[in-house]
């Protein structure tokens, strides 16, 4: 009996050596990765640093279409200025405001990118198709291939917190490298049966100079209707002055130009104070106004500081340029052509393309209209504003991929 006691004594002795030694067994990380706690920790703790204005550090270089980067690219400062979040806030007092004029420093280029996911599923949401026309599958399973090799994450959730998934959100490293997630959105659309698709739709950019689309239209559509005249002539004044890419900058302040010299710099170079002149005699508010009417719904997407464009706001900025070029206007010709003649050309394709692109922090867009036998709309938002010859690449693999299937339909 004595042993018996002996041994159970023995065994609640064991026993409790055990449960204690478990409370101390580390957890184990892999190489480079935190615990979960930790990473909400670090998401809590974060403060974004995004410029608050477009313009470059001084002597920055405006990007050449025709000179392809040998290795990375500066951006083109394009307009529309950017903010610091995902999240809607108020908009500035006024217009852009001083903030244009005084730049801080850029944030240090990302030289890291985070390890592929195992094979990503596009967030691809086809929308309506009223022919029987589609993309089929083996699209999708390419396209989902090749955001795969340039470690895009393709289904972003932005609503949610943290969710791996924050275009404006940069990390240093500590050892003079830059951390983000790569996030593209895309949206594709036939204008003969009206099939569509987008990926991402629910992530928000810096708007860049993509707003120039609607805007530039805007003031086509003027023309046309007699309330403005091509030959007005407007004098650049200092309120004027936004750095980055144009023309106009980089002269006096007294010059003149006609409006349809403005409107021409503004899409062929890209042309910041061109587009601030223009605000004179082309309103905002009836801008945003013609946004609201084609369904833009977003606050942050519908303000004149701190702009910001999605899907939906792009779709709609595609929608109008379309409905315009498609009139029998006198000013169609004029505007066309600039559109086939922008010094930066991201989406690529064997036909004419009209487009708008876009380039600053935290933003790299085009906007295009494909003049194909079969004719559609192309629209990739990203936020690798590094210009890398990879993220100039990416663009260019889903132009083709796009064209390749858009324009297949019945062979084979």
């Amino acid at each position: 009996m004595a042993n018996k006691k002996s041994l159970l004594s023995l065994m609640l002795a064991a026993l409790l050596l055990l449960c204690s030694c478990a409370r101390h067994i580390p957890v184990s990380v892999p190489d480079g990765s935190k615990t979960p706690s930790q990473a909400l920790e670090d998401n809590n703790g974060h403060k974004d640093s995004v410029p608050d204005s477009e313009n470059p550090p001084p002597g920055s270089i405006e990007p050449d279409s025709e000179n392809p980067p040998s290795d990375k690219k500066e951006p083109d400062s394009p307009h529309g200025e950017e903010g610091s979040s995902y999240e809607a806030y108020p908009a500035a007092d006024g217009d852009n405001g001083d903030e244009k004029n005084t730049p801080p420093e850029a944030e240090s280029p990302a030289s890291q990118t985070p390890e592929p996911p195992d094979k990503p599923q596009p967030d691809t949401e086809p929308l309506e198709d009223i022919s029987g026309f589609s993309m089929p599958e083996e699209f999708f399973l390419r396209l989902d291939e090749l955001l795969s090799g340039y470690l895009v994450n393709p289904h972003c959730e932005p609503d949610k917190t943290p969710c791996g998934c924050q275009p404006e959100l940069a990390v240093d490293n500590g050892d003079g490298t830059v951390t983000k997630d790569r996030i593209v959105s895309i949206y594709f659309e036939d204008l003969e049966t009206k099939y569509s698709f987008e990926i991402n739709p629910g992530v928000h950019y810096p708007v860049a100079s993509t707003v120039k689309m609607p805007f530039i239209t805007l003031a086509y559509q003027m023309l046309e209707d007699g309330r403005l005249s091509p030959d007005t002539v407007l004098t650049y004044e200092r309120r004027h002055y936004f750095g980055g890419t144009g023309v106009i900058v980089q002269g006096d302040f007294g010059q003149q130009y006609t409006v349809a010299q403005l409107l021409t710099l503004a899409i062929t170079r890209s042309d910041n104070v061109a587009y601030e002149m223009l605000k004179d005699v082309v309103s905002m508010d009836e801008m945003f106004d013609s946004l609201r009417q084609r369904g833009v719904s977003h606050p942050e997407d519908l303000r004149k500081s701190k702009q910001k464009i999605c899907l939906q706001s792009a779709e709609a900025y595609s929608h109008i340029l379309n409905d315009y070029i498609a009139s029998d206007g006198e000013y169609v010709s004029l505007y066309r052509q600039d559109l086939l003649n922008t010094r930066l050309r991201l989406i690529c394709s064997s036909y004419p393309v009209l487009r708008k692109y876009g380039w600053t922090g935290f933003s790299l867009h085009d906007i295009a209209i494909v003049e194909a036998p079969h004719p559609y709309i192309l629209i990739i938002l990203t936020n690798l504003d590094e210009g890398t010859k990879q993220d100039i690449g990416l663009f260019e693999s889903i132009s083709l991929l796009v064209e390749e299937y858009s324009q297949s339909r019945g062979e084979g």
